[in-house]
């Protein structure tokens, strides 16, 4: 009889034990957690490796065959008032290439609603014929555009005879810390502009 009460109190003692909420228990070490990557030097390792995995391509806007993204009846007000009608041609991502003139310069910009990048100030009979966007993944990030130098006339400082060219890189929305120029004689100067645009794209930003 002794001896089994002792077997059943020894049971009872294995199910209670069984039983204890498993927040009372020490953890072990949990081998399968993942580093933490939210900061300090492996978070900026981890994404400077997911960007270094970016696919970069270019695609283009010709600004040779564009309207002017106004009704007709805004045209004809436009006229009527003096004003110069802007082209506008269709960009990536949302953004739109824009060109304004005054009575001396053509003023050209990125705009995509109240955002505008500023790109340049050419003559008002600009020779550009083309931008190039520059993707990552397929969405831009930046752009290249020639751009040129004017010795100036007796109406105009944007004027005259050109007296040089070179190619502008500029960071969207979010990549405004890329700004560069490729000057005109640099060897290959194209591949250099994209080379640029891409090493900034996968640097930090401040």
């Amino acid at each position: 009889m002794r001896k089994r009460v002792l077997l059943l109190t020894m049971v009872g003692l294995s199910l209670i034990g069984n039983n204890i909420p498993s927040a009372a228990k020490k953890p072990g070490p949990l081998l399968s957690e993942p580093p933490a990557v939210a900061g300090g030097p492996f978070a900026l390792l981890f994404t400077q490796s997911q960007k270094a995995r970016s696919r970069f391509s270019s695609r283009y806007t010709p600004l040779t065959k564009c309207g002017s993204g106004l009704t007709k009846k805004e045209e004809k007000e436009a006229e009527e008032h003096g004003s110069d009608i802007p082209t506008r041609c269709k960009g990536f991502g949302g953004y739109d290439v824009y060109i304004y003139y005054s009575a001396c310069s053509s003023i050209i910009t990125l705009d995509r609603g109240d955002e505008t990048v500023p790109l340049a100030t050419q003559a008002v009979d600009w020779k550009q014929k083309t931008v190039e966007w520059r993707m990552a993944n397929g969405k831009p990030f930046a752009v290249i555009m020639r751009v040129y130098e004017y010795a100036g006339d007796d109406q105009c400082a944007d004027g005259g005879k050109i007296t040089g060219e070179s190619l502008i890189i500029k960071g969207l929305k979010g990549y405004e810390h890329i700004d560069a120029t490729v000057k005109q004689g640099t060897p290959n100067a194209n591949l250099k502009a994209r080379q640029l645009a891409d090493q900034a794209y996968a640097q930090p930003k401040l």
